[in-house]
């Protein structure tokens, strides 16, 4: 390059970039397809939809994802008969455990 007469030198001593260079050309293309990344925030903050509570984006255009928490709700005490069905279910599954183990023990 320092042989070459016809660059000038004065282009290529700057320090300051603008940064129009350094695009590669599927990030050109995608650009102009889908449009820049302030457009899309300008589009994100006028909707006011429950699709959006779960990501913000930052400056530089990055997504941070976070979960959405749903509304509590009161958890309600078993009736008499939830209880009952919870009791026989404990016992069966014991029963199950137990007749596992006994049977690992006498197979080996």
């Amino acid at each position: 390059m320092a042989n070459n007469p016809e660059i000038d030198t004065k282009t290529l001593n700057n320090d300051i970039s603008d940064g129009s260079e350094l695009i590669p050309a599927d990030v050109a293309a995608r650009r102009e397809r889908e449009g820049t990344q302030e457009e899309k925030r300008k589009e994100i903050q006028q909707q006011d939809d429950i699709s959006t509570e779960g990501y913000t984006v930052d400056q530089e255009g990055l997504i941070n994802n976070y979960p959405v928490t749903p509304p509590m709700t009161a958890a309600t005490y078993p009736t008499p008969r939830e209880q009952y069905a919870y009791i026989i279910l404990g016992g069966l599954a014991a029963t199950f455990v137990i007749s596992l183990i006994c049977i690992a023990f006498s197979v080996s």
